[in-house]
C-alpha cells in the first residue's frame, strides 16, 4: 500500500460522539487484530452506531437479476456532534497572529477608532474621487440618477485611475476576476472561490468525467507555423487570439477526417446521436430516455456496450443532479451487475460506476435519504469486493468513492452530517493504517476540506471550532511530511465561512485571525493559500452577522484593504478585484447596523457601485439585493424621511426593471422593507402609500407567470397597522376594514398565504380603538365577537387572545362614561373566567387590568376611585400569591389609580 504520511494521521482525539461511537471503534480494532492471511480480511465498512440506525434497509431496486443486491441497514439521527477547543498544530492554543501582512492591511481590531459614517471613508475613499454625501443630496435635493435626480457632471474614478496606473493597466484585468460568489462559472465548477459548494473533487479519482477527455476534429486549416498563399491583413484592432471554433453537436465525424484515427469523440450510438456539453438540458434528458427505452428493449446478457455507452448514460443521468436522476444511474448500476452475473463478457461493474452513482445522490439534492443511499452503495460495493472471491477486483474501494460519500452528509443539511463525515474520515485512516496491502484509501486535502464544509453547512455555534481544529490538524500534519493533506485558499475559505454562519461570539475576529494567517503564508511564499475575493467575502459576511458594535465600520474596513491590495497591483492581485457580493454584504452589515447614519453610508455605496459600473466595471453592478439592503437600512434607521427615501429607491428598481434591467426586479423582501419601511415612519400619508405599494404586489402577482413576488398575511398586516396607527380617525378604521375584505376575497380565491388570522382581526380592532368615534368601541366588540364565532366555527387562525380583549378595553376606556368602563370590568371578568377554564390565550395581565383602573378614571362616576383601587388591590394580591411577572403592577397601574383622584376633583371643580 501506498503510505501518504505518518500512520498517526488525523487526530480527533475530543470527538466524543457517545458511548456507541467508541464502541463501534473498538469492535473495528478487534476485527483489525484478528486479520488473517486472507488478503480481504480488512475491516469491513462501518455501520454507525445504534442511535443512528432505524432497523429499517435500502431499497436494491430488482434483486431477481441481481442476487448480490442484498439490503442494507439505514440511519437515523445521532448523538450530540463531538466537542473540541480549536488549537494550533503544536498544541498551543490560538491566537491573533503578528506577521508581515501587507502596509494597507489592518490586523485585528485593537486600536480601532470609531468613525463617523457620514464621512467618505473607508472602501469608498478608494474608489471614488468625489465623494458622495447623503446628509448633503437629502439638505440639497439634488440626488443622483440612480436616486431619481438628474444625470450630473461629477468626475469619477475612471478604469485607469482605479486600476492603478494608466490605461494598459486597466486593460490588462481578467474580466472574470471579479467573481461573484453564488452566480459565477467558477463558483459552480467547485473552485476555491466556492464556500457553499460541497463538490472538492479530486481530478484524479472523484471526477467521473476525468476519463472523458476527449479530442474534437476541426476543419482543415493551413500548417501551424506555415505560410499561406494570400494573406489576409489583420486589423489594428484585432483580437490576440482567433475566434473560438465551437463543434456542431450534430456534425458526424468521419474517422478519416479526425485526428489521431480512433481519438476522436463519436457523436451517435447506433444512429442516435450523443448530445453535447452545448445541447440543451431538453435534449440531453430527451437522449438518455431513448437510452433507457433501448435498455428495456435488450434481454439480459445481450447489453452491447458498443450499442450503449454504459460511462456515458451513467455520467449524463448524475448530471442531472436530481433524485431521478441518482435513480437511474443506479437503475442502469443494477442491470450492468445482472450483465455481469449472466457472464456477459464485455459488461462488468466497476468502482468508476459506483462513485458516479454516489455522487449523483450527493447532487441530488435528497438531503439526509440521499446521504444514506450513497452510504448504501459504498457498504455494496465493499462487502462484494471482499466476499466475492476474486470476481470484484474492479470494485476495489478507493479514495474518490468515500469522497463522494463524505460529500452527499456535507450536502444533506442533516443534524448528524458532520458527525457522520468525521466519522467516516476516521473510519478512511483506520483503512490506510490497518487495511493492508491491496487498499489504497488515504484521506486527502479534498476529504478534510469537504468535512470541514459538512461543519460549515450546518450554521451550529460549535461547528466552527471543530472546523478551524481539523484545520489546525491538517497543518500538523503537512509537517510531519503528508503533502497530500496540505491546507489551501478553499480549505481556509470554507473554515471563514464556517465561523460568518455560526454567529458566535468573537466568530468574526476568529475569521479575520485566519486571514491574517493567510496573508502570513502567502507573504511568506506559500502561493496555494492566497486570499482571494471570496476570503474576504466571507469575513465581511463574519462581521455583518456579528451584530457586534463597529462590525459595519470593520467591514467596510476590510473591503478598503482588498480595494487598495487589488488597486496596488491589479494583476497579481486579480482574484481581489471588489464585485457586487462583497459590496452588498458590506451594504448589509450597514444595514444590520445601529450606529448613526448607517443608512446613510448604505446609500453612499449603493451610489458608489453605481458610478463604478457606469464608468466601466460590469462586475459591481447593483442588484435587486443591493437596493433591498438599503431599503432594509432606510427602514431600521427611523429617522425623519427615511420612509421617503425607501419608497423612491422602490419606484427607482421597478423603473429600470420596466425599461429591461433585469438585475433590478424588486423581489418579495424589497417590498417588505419599503412596507415597513413606511408603517413604522408614521408620516403624513405613509398608511395610503404602504397600501399601494401592496397593491403593486398583488398586481405583480397576477401579471406574472412567476411567483417571485407573493404577498403575504404578513405584509396585509402590516399596512392594516399602518392605518390602525395613522391617527386618520374613524376613514383609517373603515379603510382597514375594506382591507380585510380584501384579504378575504383573495384568500376564498385560492390565494391561501394572504388568509386572515387572528393579527389581522387585531388590527382593525385596535384601528377602531383609535379612531375616536362613538361607535368605536361597538364595532370593535361586534368585530371581537365575529372573531369568536369563526374561531367556534372551525377556523382555528383567527381565534381571540389577550391583545384582542385589551384592545377592545382600551377602546372602552376612551369612551369617558361610565358606561363603558363598567364594560370594560365585565370584559376583563370575561378573560378571567375564561383562562380559569384552562385557556391559556385568554390570560390576563398587566395592561388589562391598567386599561379598566384607567377606563374608570375616564368615567367621572361616583365610586370609581373606590372600583380602581380595588382592582389594584386585587392584583396586588394576585401577583404576591402567584409571583407571575405578567401581572406585576407598575408605574403606569399607580398612575391609572391616581388619575381616578385627578379626574374627580376636577369634576367637583367644574361643578363649583
Amino acid at each position: 500500500m501506498s503510505s501518504a504520511g505518518p500512520t498517526s494521521g488525523y487526530s480527533s482525539s475530543s470527538n466524543t460522539a457517545g458511548a456507541a461511537s467508541t464502541t463501534s471503534v473498538a469492535a473495528t480494532t478487534a476485527s483489525v487484530a484478528a486479520t488473517t492471511d486472507d488478503k480481504r480480511s480488512y475491516p469491513s465498512y462501518p455501520m454507525p452506531p445504534p442511535e443512528y440506525q432505524t432497523g429499517g434497509s435500502y431499497d436494491q431496486g430488482d434483486t431477481v437479476n441481481n442476487p448480490e443486491g442484498n439490503s442494507v441497514p439505514s440511519f437515523s439521527s445521532p448523538t450530540g456532534p463531538p466537542t473540541g477547543e480549536a488549537v494550533n498544530g503544536d498544541g498551543t492554543a490560538e491566537s491573533n497572529l503578528a506577521g508581515p501582512y501587507p502596509p494597507s492591511f489592518q490586523a485585528g481590531n485593537s486600536g480601532y477608532e470609531e468613525r463617523d459614517p457620514e464621512g467618505g471613508s473607508g472602501a469608498l475613499s478608494s474608489l471614488l474621487q468625489t465623494p458622495y454625501s447623503a446628509a448633503e443630496a437629502s439638505r440639497t435635493g439634488k440626488y443622483p440618477t440612480i436616486l431619481g435626480g438628474a444625470p450630473d457632471n461629477q468626475p469619477i474614478a475612471d478604469t485607469a485611475s482605479y486600476a492603478g496606473g494608466g490605461s494598459e493597466a486597466a486593460n490588462s484585468l481578467p474580466e472574470n476576476s471579479g467573481l461573484k460568489v453564488e452566480e459565477s462559472d467558477h463558483v459552480k465548477k467547485g473552485s476555491s472561490n466556492s464556500l457553499d459548494d460541497g463538490g472538492y473533487t479530486d481530478p484524479s479519482s472523484n471526477d467521473p468525467d476525468a476519463a472523458n477527455t476527449t479530442t474534437e476534429s476541426f476543419p482543415d486549416r493551413p500548417p501551424i507555423g506555415g505560410a499561406v498563399d494570400n494573406p489576409v491583413p489583420v486589423p489594428k484592432n484585432a483580437p490576440i487570439l482567433p475566434k473560438r471554433i465551437v463543434p456542431d453537436p450534430n456534425e458526424k465525424y468521419d474517422e478519416d477526417n479526425s485526428r489521431g484515427g480512433s481519438s476522436f469523440r463519436l457523436t451517435s450510438y447506433n444512429g442516435i446521436p450523443i448530445p453535447s456539453a452545448h445541447d440543451s438540458q431538453a435534449k440531453k434528458r430527451e437522449w438518455l430516455l431513448s437510452m433507457n427505452d433501448m435498455l428495456e428493449q435488450t434481454p439480459v446478457g445481450q447489453l452491447d456496450p458498443n450499442a450503449l455507452p454504459l460511462s456515458t448514460i451513467m455520467n449524463g443521468w448524475a448530471k442531472q443532479k436530481s433524485s431521478e436522476g441518482a435513480r437511474m444511474v443506479e437503475m442502469w448500476l443494477d442491470r450492468v451487475h445482472s450483465e455481469y452475473n449472466s457472464d456477459n463478457p464485455g459488461v462488468h461493474p466497476t468502482a468508476r460506476m459506483y462513485t458516479m452513482a454516489v455522487d449523483a445522490w450527493a447532487k441530488s439534492n435528497g438531503g439526509a435519504p440521499a446521504a444514506r443511499r450513497a452510504e448504501a452503495l459504498l457498504e455494496r460495493m465493499d462487502r462484494l469486493y471482499r466476499e466475492g472471491g476474486g470476481r470484484h477486483e474492479a470494485l476495489r474501494p478507493t479514495t474518490g468513492i468515500f469522497n463522494a460519500v463524505i460529500n452527499a452528509w456535507a450536502r444533506s443539511r442533516e443534524k448528524i452530517a458532520p458527525q457522520r463525515a468525521e466519522q467516516i474520515l476516521e473510519w478512511m485512516e483506520t483503512l490506510r493504517d490497518k487495511g493492508g496491502e491491496e487498499l489504497d484509501i488515504s484521506p486527502d486535502k479534498y476529504t478534510f476540506n469537504t468535512v470541514i464544509h459538512a461543519y460549515a453547512k450546518s450554521g451550529a455555534k460549535e461547528s466552527a471550532t471543530k472546523a478551524h481544529r481539523i484545520l489546525d490538524n491538517m497543518n500538523q500534519m503537512y509537517r510531519e511530511g503528508n503533502s497530500s493533506v496540505k491546507p489551501d485558499t478553499i480549505t481556509y475559505n470554507v473554515v471563514i465561512n464556517a465561523y460568518a454562519k455560526s454567529g458566535g461570539k468573537g466568530a468574526a475576529q476568529e475569521a479575520e485571525n485566519l486571514l491574517q494567517r493567510m496573508h502570513m503564508m502567502y507573504d511568506q511564499g506559500d502561493l496555494s493559500v492566497k486570499p482571494n475575493v471570496v476570503t474576504y467575502g466571507a469575513v465581511i459576511d463574519a462581521f455583518a452577522k456579528s451584530m457586534e458594535r463597529n462590525a459595519a465600520a470593520r467591514a467596510d474596513a476590510l473591503l478598503a484593504n482588498m480595494v487598495a491590495l487589488h488597486q496596488s497591483d491589479p494583476v497579481r492581485h486579480a482574484d481581489l478585484r471588489p464585485n457586487t457580493y462583497v459590496f452588498n454584504t458590506v451594504i448589509n452589515a450597514w444595514a444590520k447596523s445601529k450606529e448613526r447614519g448607517a443608512a446613510a453610508k448604505a446609500e453612499e455605496m449603493l451610489v458608489a457601485m453605481d458610478r463604478l459600473h457606469a464608468s466601466g466595471f460590469p462586475g459591481l453592478k447593483p442588484d435587486a439585493f443591493t437596493y433591498t439592503a438599503v431599503i432594509d437600512a432606510y427602514a431600521k434607521s427611523g429617522y425623519r424621511g427615511a420612509a421617503s427615501r425607501a419608497d423612491l429607491l422602490l419606484d427607482q428598481m421597478e423603473a429600470k426593471y420596466a425599461a429591461g434591467d433585469q438585475d433590478l426586479k424588486p423581489n418579495t423582501f424589497t417590498y417588505n422593507a419599503v412596507i415597513n419601511a413606511l408603517a413604522k415612519s408614521g408620516e403624513p400619508g405613509a398608511a395610503a402609500r404602504a397600501e399601494r405599494v401592496l397593491h403593486n404586489m398583488v398586481n405583480r402577482l397576477r401579471t406574472s407567470d412567476r411567483q417571485d413576488v407573493k404577498p403575504t398575511t404578513i405584509n396585509f398586516n402590516t399596512v392594516l397597522d399602518a392605518w390602525a396607527k395613522s391617527g386618520e380617525g374613524e376613514p383609517a378604521a373603515e379603510r382597514a376594514e375594506a382591507i380585510l375584505e380584501w384579504m378575504d376575497r383573495l384568500n376564498k380565491a385560492g390565494n391561501h398565504d394572504v388568509k386572515p388570522d387572528t393579527i389581522t382581526f387585531n388590527a382593525v380592532i385596535d384601528a377602531w380603538a383609535r379612531s375616536g368615534c362613538k361607535r368605536g368601541p361597538q364595532r370593535a366588540e361586534q368585530i371581537l365577537n365575529h372573531m369568536d364565532d369563526l374561531y367556534h366555527g372551525g377556523n382555528i387562525d383567527v381565534k381571540p387572545d389577550t391583545y384582542t380583549y385589551n384592545t377592545l378595553i382600551n377602546a372602552l376606556a376612551k369612551c369617558g362614561d361610565g358606561h363603558s368602563a363598567a364594560r370594560a370590568e365585565e370584559i376583563l371578568k370575561i378573560m378571567e373566567q375564561k383562562y380559569s377554564q384552562g385557556d391559556k390565550s385568554y390570560k390576563p395581565n398587566t395592561r388589562s387590568h391598567t386599561s379598566v383602573i384607567d377606563a374608570w378614571a375616564k368615567s367621572g362616576e361616583v365610586g370609581a376611585a373606590l372600583r380602581a383601587e380595588g382592582i389594584l388591590i386585587n392584583l396586588r394580591q394576585l401577583y404576591e400569591a402567584q409571583g407571575d411577572i405578567d401581572i406585576k403592577p407598575n408605574v403606569y397601574t399607580a398612575n391609572a389609580v391616581m388619575n381616578v383622584s385627578v379626574f374627580l376633583l376636577f369634576a367637583i371643580s367644574s361643578v363649583c
